[in-house]
């Protein structure tokens, strides 16, 4: 595995805060800050686009999704994770082999603004990116492209790319979820005072020519397929 200069956003999850990750962010945050239930939304939507042949999760957290969604994950042939933090990778990768799941499995520490390590997989029928984009320095559309411009290649004509993130900007923040987007921003953990719904469909539309995007209170879930055929001098996002 490469190693990457650890990001703010990321150096928040030592093993000692991923032993909390799911009570708070996945119970506590969804259930009473952003008002997107773990449970009833977000999982299912995570098993409803898992494809058959090459599945990968960037932005692991402590691997829930995949280990939760092993009854589907199992006719998978390869899964791949992908995160900056190396504790959430160990976490997600044992507890997506401890919840059975006996295929292919490939992690690797990465930067989402890099090209994708080949290591893990040079072409993906899926791609889940749950909870990432809010958690990256900057605003839509630039660090939605950024991070798309290497995303888009390795997905199959046929692939979806999905994921859901929550919003800064154009949604009704109640008292809770206020108190905690500024804390997470003032302290680096998240970076998206100023994301849109109409920043995220402007990136995932430059890259693909079906895009999907619903609000739920606080949170966009977004399907993006039929990847664009992009130029190679334009790669690294929109140009200027």
């Amino acid at each position: 595995m490469s190693s990457e200069p650890i990001h703010d956003s990321a150096k928040v999850y030592t093993p000692f805060h991923l032993r909390l990750y799911d009570f708070v962010v996945l119970w506590l945050s969804n259930g009473y800050a952003w008002r997107c239930s773990t449970g009833d939304v977000l999982l299912p939507f995570f098993k409803a686009h898992i494809g058959s042949q090459a599945h990968l999760d960037v932005g692991v957290g402590t691997g829930y999704y995949p280990s939760n969604a092993v009854g589907t994950l199992s006719n998978t042939k390869l899964v791949s994770l992908a995160d900056l933090n190396p504790h959430t990778l160990q976490l997600a990768e044992t507890r997506l082999r401890g919840a059975g799941y006996k295929g292919d499995l490939r992690i690797a520490e990465h930067d989402v603004f890099q090209p994708l390590p080949e290591s893990l997989g040079t072409q993906f029928d899926s791609i889940s990116l749950f909870y990432l984009f809010h958690c990256l320095p900057g605003a839509f559309p630039e660090k939605g492209t950024d991070v798309l411009s290497r995303l888009a290649p390795v997905l199959a004509r046929d692939g979806t790319l999905y994921g859901a993130t929550i919003l800064g900007k154009g949604v009704s923040h109640n008292w809770f979820g206020r108190r905690l987007m500024g804390l997470y921003n003032k302290k680096g953990i998240f970076g998206n005072t100023e994301d849109s719904v109409e920043g995220l469909t402007e990136a995932l539309k430059y890259y693909f020519e079906e895009v999907d995007v619903k609000v739920i209170a606080t949170v966009a879930l977004f399907v993006a397929k039929r990847p664009r055929a992009v130029p190679a001098e334009l790669k690294d996002g929109i140009p200027d």
